[in-house]
């Protein structure tokens, strides 16, 4: 997970695509408002003010650990504008199954 957000973070390539992604969904005139005030302050921050969330589910039982260390990864490649949120949700189901719930 800290590979794939800390590459969408810094890289211009893929920033461009989550850009795209994101237009794409912005059909009504509130979203449009939306994405283009977000879109302006990211190019006036030259791309360095982004607000990353990743998610990671998991079967095993909470660890604490799972998440600190990436998180810390993570703050040393981001910039100081640069907004990040970690959620992890242990499920008690084994993961074979999480495609029948």
């Amino acid at each position: 997970m800290v590979w794939q957000l800390g590459g969408a973070a810094t890289s211009r390539d893929g920033q461009l695509a989550l850009l795209k992604w994101l237009r794409a969904r912005c059909q009504s005139t509130y979203f449009t408002q939306l994405y283009r005030k977000a879109v302006g302050r990211y190019l006036g921050s030259t791309g360095k003010d982004v607000f990353i969330i990743g998610v990671l589910l998991r079967d095993t039982p909470p660890n604490e650990l799972d998440l600190k260390a990436g998180a810390r990864v993570l703050s040393q490649k981001l910039s100081d504008l640069a907004r990040v949120e970690l959620v992890d949700w242990y499920l008690p189901v084994p993961i074979k199954e999480w495609r029948n719930l």
